[in-house]
Order: structure tokens, then C-alpha cells, then sequence
């Protein structure tokens, strides 16, 4: 089927979007920055927030930094404080609940929700794109998740597939998750890991036609969809 191409869908955007991917390490965040390089070269004023990091970098001053949060607004054409954008910086590469217990911080949905509705407020945009941890479901303490965040935010979702073996389950399985919480889903990008995968394009067809005919009916339209090229992390 025809598929939608980045500019097309990066002209679609206005407001406020999450965006979350089906697993880890899928390019979900390369897509936000590319999102944001897209969208500003439209002319539109837009800018991320990555309200949770976990594992951080070191630069030549010894300074540390979030590593995620630096790209994704590296094309921004409005640029909050990294206190903004990347309001909660976790030291190890994990979990952002296990991170958070070994930096002592506590992580709520609350906490998260009031940060990024207060960035948002202090710093207007066209579009502006809030990029989670890992996929729909990851802990931020030990009973709340990034899903509970998205559903108090209530922002239509961008979700990232990761094409591999196993994504088609893992596509269902997060667009399921995502309708059940009376979300609308405003783009799916469908992106090639590597490029020796193979039935790639058939994956993309079969995950295409089952959004089509699932999509709930309180979303009026069905999700623009997007196929890109190899984009890692």
C-alpha cells in the first residue's frame, strides 16, 4: 500500500505529541530528531523534551550530560534550558525505575505530568514532541509506567516500530495498549532496523492493513503511516 513520506506526515503535526516506540533501541529517538529537522524546515517553531533519561555521557570537561536529549533538539528552532528539555537526568543506562532508586530520586506520574505541562507553558511552539524511555509500558516506579503519563497528558502518540522478527506482535500488542487508554495514535513510523532484514516490506503491509482495519472509531481518521530508512537508536 502507499505510505505516507516524513515531510508529508512532519507537515500533519501541530500541538503537542508523546512519542514512544515498540521496544528499545528501535530509533526512536533518531525519528524525534528527525521529526524536529523535518517540521522546523517546514518553517513551523517546534522543539522536544525527553522528561526522563537514563545513562548519561561525560564531556572533555567532565561534565555530564544526556546524550538523547542533546539530539533530538539538535535541529530545534526553539531552544528551552536543558532544565526544560531534560528535566530528569538518571546516571545508569536502565530501567528509569531501577535508575532512579540508585540515584535516590523519586519518580511519579504526577511529577513527570506537572513538568512537561509546565515546559510546555514557559515555552511555546507549533509542534512539540515528548519522547519517552524504552517502550509503552516502562516502569517509572514500582507501580506507575510511561503509559500512565501518556494517558494523563492526553496528547495523540507517535509510535516507532522497530521492523524486526517479533515486531508485528510488538506493534499490535503497544497499538492495543495505546486505544485501551482512549488514546489517538497520529503517526506510525515503520523503521528498518538493519538492512539485511528480511520481508521487511511484507511486515510493513500486513502491520498496515491491520491498523487500517482496527483503528477505533472515536479516532476519526486512521494514523498517517511512514516507512524510513535505517535509523538506529
Amino acid at each position: 500500500m502507499n505510505l505516507s513520506n516524513v515531510n508529508d506526515a512532519a507537515s500533519a503535526l501541530n500541538g503537542a505529541y508523546f512519542v514512544t516506540g515498540t521496544d528499545t533501541e528501535i530509533g526512536k529517538t533518531t525519528t524525534t530528531a528527525q521529526l524536529v529537522k523535518n517540521i522546523a524546515q517546514q518553517g513551523k517553531s517546534v522543539y522536544a523534551i525527553k522528561p526522563v533519561t537514563a545513562g548519561l555521557e561525560t564531556d572533555d570537561n567532565g561534565q555530564t550530560y544526556s546524550d538523547d536529549a542533546r539530539r533530538i533538539n539538535q535541529f530545534a528552532n526553539v531552544k528551552p534550558p536543558l532544565s526544560a528539555i531534560a528535566p530528569i537526568q538518571l546516571a545508569t543506562p536502565c530501567s528509569p525505575h531501577i535508575a532512579a532508586q540508585l540515584d535516590g530520586v523519586t519518580l511519579t506520574n504526577t511529577q513527570l505530568v506537572d513538568t512537561i505541562h509546565n515546559a510546555i507553558a514557559a515555552y511555546a511552539a507549533d509542534v512539540i514532541l515528548v519522547e519517552g524511555a524504552g517502550g509503552w509500558f516502562t516502569p517509572i516506579n514500582e507501580q506507575e509506567t510511561l503509559a500512565d503519563v501518556a494517558a494523563a497528558l492526553k496528547y495523540p502518540v507517535i509510535l516507532v516500530v522497530g521492523i524486526k522478527l517479533g515486531s508485528l506482535n510488538h506493534a499490535m500488542l503497544t497499538l492495543q495498549a495505546i486505544w485501551q487508554a482512549g488514546l489517538k495514535v497520529a503517526l506510525v513510523i515503520f523503521n528498518q532496523l538493519q538492512t539485511d532484514t528480511p520481508f521487511v516490506d511484507a511486515q510493513i503491509d500486513w502491520l498496515s492493513q491491520q491498523i487500517l482495519r482496527k483503528y477505533p472509531g472515536y479516532q476519526n481518521l486512521p494514523p498517517l503511516m511512514v516507512k524510513q530508512g535505517v535509523l538506529t537508536h
